[in-house]
């Protein structure tokens, strides 16, 4: 991959849509679960409060990130899809978008919530990697015999002087 001061982050606009879509029908749990990700919908509404970020190097997708960083459940916010590209995936990409929304959810939530599949095993490590813990599961939420595992991390940049 090329060096880190190349990749940047930019709030995801209607031209970035093909290039998600391609990280998304390249990549589990989308393409076992049979599912896409509505980018379309989420950029006409800021209703929901999300945030979508893509990630680039010169001007070339690598990932993407949605998720809100407003207290949503539990006093936290919520990742709602994370991808990277899948021949630049353990570079460092998904760790970068993550590190990013928790900056970004710390500022108004002191805790990040997000579910994995059974199944995907890779993103679970990935997730206890950067200090998340399941907390439950939710037994055939997406697939009859997958659970939707719920992970949790406390932010430690939290602080009161963050809410205001």
């Amino acid at each position: 991959m090329r060096t880190a001061a190349s990749l940047k982050i930019r709030p995801l606009t209607r031209a970035d849509i093909p290039a998600c879509a391609a990280i998304i029908a390249a990549s589990d749990p989308w393409k076992r679960l049979g599912e896409g990700f509505d980018f379309t919908q989420l950029l006409a509404s800021d209703q929901s409060g999300s945030k979508s970020y893509i990630m680039t190097v010169k001007e070339t997708a690598v990932g993407f990130i949605v998720f809100n960083p407003h207290p949503v459940f539990a006093r936290g916010g919520y990742l709602r899809a994370i991808g990277v590209v899948s021949s630049l995936r353990r570079q460092g990409i998904g760790r970068k978008l993550m590190s990013f929304a928790e900056r970004i959810t710390a500022q108004h939530s002191p805790n990040f919530y997000l579910c994995v599949s059974s199944f995907n095993r890779k993103a679970q490590a990935f997730y206890r990697d950067l200090g998340y813990r399941k907390i439950g599961r939710i037994p055939d939420l997406l697939m009859r015999g997958a659970s939707e595992h719920v992970y949790w991390k406390r932010l430690p940049q939290f602080t009161a002087r963050s809410r205001r």
